[in-house]
């Protein structure tokens, strides 16, 4: 499940509290110890030749002089320490543990070479073990309030909940009471589920720092997830009273009317966090990229694109405004004004190559293929040789029916994929498989979609078009059958892919089980298509059933002729009142 951020999240992600990678302050004082004063003349001068060849970059070279050194004096900590520094650059994070263990071992007092050795415990993730290491820099810098924190977040991330709120009560009893503390707690206490907890220590900040809005915001949130958002919006109209220009204030007012479903106070006060100018184009974009991924608590689409348009409305001359505003309404469906907003972003600046593809994307689903081609030609002149605009670009021909220029633009795009773009080859060998199977160039067609099923064996649409293709040449029919099974196992109750299989099972020769998949087929289409019917009635016409063959094929005749097909075949199976191949 994807965890949806609230509204003012999106502007301060990252800026409360320490989450996600290990990050350590590692103050040290003094240099490393290098040498002492007994050490030989040898081992003084191996000992700065290798310092000289790691400073040069000769990283090898200086690997090798430092072993020569350890093999004449194999307690030398100062060698092991920088082996550790050399096997760390080179990332080889179990030998540079193994050196910086050592060199702890043979002086244990050395902060340098315990903070080597918590920076390969940080490059391995190894969680379990850091604690430690923060042990023993806070018995060499009891002082240091910078190693106790790093204890404590550290035991957070490895879920060791309240070994990690027991060193922030020793932080407290040590160091005395930080805003930031209460902060941690409040995360801690989160994870670990203690609600009331949670809420205690942010009360705690609010009452130590009345006046500024973080503590408020955060404990409304918190309110809003248990279900108690009237307490949140509460402590918001008292913030509001504190800082009545603040735009988080207004956006978490937003979430929580959200939450209690009424839509016009949650649009009212995303409105208004939307017309201050304290912030910016990006945190506007991120709120609404937010709310359009929001599923829990969605805002209504007239909200979302009164947004949009009030984002374009604030900052008219930003190309992102107009195309962030193509985005939601291409997401929401309304594909005529998403494609209009992206033209518009378009005109203020022409060389964004991902507005092309949105633009390209959304003529396609309208049908409008005409533009697509004319656009992509456009965009090529900018970006040449662009396999995603390639790609569509072909697209717009195939929709054309101009297979012969599909192909062209399908190759191009094809030869200029970065070979671990793989949904984007498997597409790409589909379509030409698709294409070539058009142009008569049925050799090329199966190597296309081999190539496609070799990449993702999961791709159901090559696998149906492959099968369908071959039995319509009725050729590898064993083959074909087994694909057009998969892909209906793929994608079950599929009209398409389940009208495939019945037609597979037809030319093996197997009415019965055809009959069963047809009708399966038209029993699952919303609107059933000449194709579809024609093969019904020949089915029919195949198990005994002419009368009722020759009502589908009438059928089928009725709809050919509407669109302008040929209809000479099934008039002939219909005065002949018989199947004909």
């Amino acid at each position: 499940m994807i965890k949806i951020l609230p509204f003012w999240r999106v502007v301060m992600v990252g800026g409360l509290v320490m989450v996600g990678n290990v990050t350590f302050a590692q103050e040290k004082s003094g240099a490393p110890k290098m040498l002492s004063a007994g050490d030989s003349l040898l081992i003084k001068d191996l000992y700065f030749k290798g310092i000289q060849q790691k400073t040069s970059g000769q990283l090898a070279a200086a690997e090798k002089t430092f072993d020569r050194l350890i093999l004449l004096q194999p307690d030398n900590d100062a060698a092991h320490f920088e082996l550790a520094r050399i096997y760390l650059e080179n990332e080889d994070y179990k030998r540079a543990e193994q050196s910086a263990l050592r060199a702890t071992q043979l002086d244990g007092d050395n902060e340098w070479y315990w903070s080597m050795l918590l920076d390969t415990y940080r490059k391995t993730g190894n969680l379990k073990a850091i604690p430690v290491i923060f042990d023993e820099l806070i018995r060499l810098r009891p002082d240091s309030v910078s190693y106790y924190h790093d204890k404590a977040h550290v035991l957070y991330l490895d879920k060791q909940y309240d070994a990690s709120l027991a060193v922030y009560d020793t932080i407290s009893a040590r160091f005395g009471e930080a805003d930031d503390q209460y902060l941690f707690k409040y995360q801690v206490y989160l994870a670990k589920g203690d609600k009331d907890s949670a809420i205690e220590q942010l009360r705690l900040l609010i009452s130590e720092k009345p006046m500024e809005s973080k503590g408020y915001i955060l404990l409304a949130e918190l309110y809003t997830d248990i279900g108690e958002s009237r307490k949140a919006i509460s402590l918001l109209d008292e913030a509001a009273d504190l800082f009545p220009d603040d735009p988080l204030v207004l956006l978490s007012k937003s979430d929580a009317y959200l939450a209690m479903g009424k839509q016009r106070h949650a649009n009212d006060f995303l409105q208004q966090a939307f017309r201050s100018d304290k912030l910016d184009i990006d945190a506007k974009a991120g709120i609404l990229y937010a709310a359009i991924a929001n599923r829990k608590h969605p805002l209504v689409a007239n909200s979302l694109t009164g947004l949009a348009d009030l984002l374009t409305e604030t900052y008219p001359l930003e190309t992102k405004a107009h195309a962030v505003r193509g985005d939601i309404y291409m997401q929401l469906n309304q594909l005529d004004k998403a494609r209009e907003a992206y033209l518009k972003a378009l005109d203020i600046n022409r060389y964004i190559d991902v507005i092309w593809q949105q633009l390209l994307q959304v003529e396609l689903q309208l049908g409008k293929y005409d533009d697509a081609e004319a656009h992509g030609k456009e965009a090529l002149a900018l970006f040449p040789n662009h396999p995603i605009i390639l790609f569509f670009t072909g697209h717009g021909f195939m929709g054309n029916q101009r297979y012969q220029e599909a192909r062209k633009y399908l190759e191009a795009s094809l030869n200029n994929a970065s070979e671990e773009h793989t949904p984007l080859l498997t597409q790409l060998y589909s379509n030409l498989g698709d294409v070539y199977n058009t142009l008569g160039m049925y050799a090329e067609s199966d190597v296309a979609y081999e190539e496609a099923i070799a990449l993702d064996s999961t791709n159901a649409y090559a696998l149906n078009n492959y099968a369908y293709y071959l039995a319509l040449r009725k050729q590898k029919l064993p083959l074909a059958a087994e694909m057009s099974k998969r892909s209906n196992e793929l994608a079950p109750d599929y009209p398409s892919y389940q009208d495939t299989y019945a037609w597979i099972r037809f030319q093996q020769g197997e009415y019965q089980d055809a009959l069963f998949w047809i009708e399966k087929a038209i029993k699952g289409s919303d609107t059933v298509s000449d194709t579809l019917l024609e093969h019904y009635g020949d089915i029919l016409a195949k198990v005994g059933d002419i009368e009722s063959a020759i009502v589908q094929w009438k059928k089928a005749k009725t709809m050919s002729q509407a669109v302008g097909k040929n209809i000479d075949k099934l008039s002939k199976k219909i005065d002949a009142k018989r199947y004909i191949d």
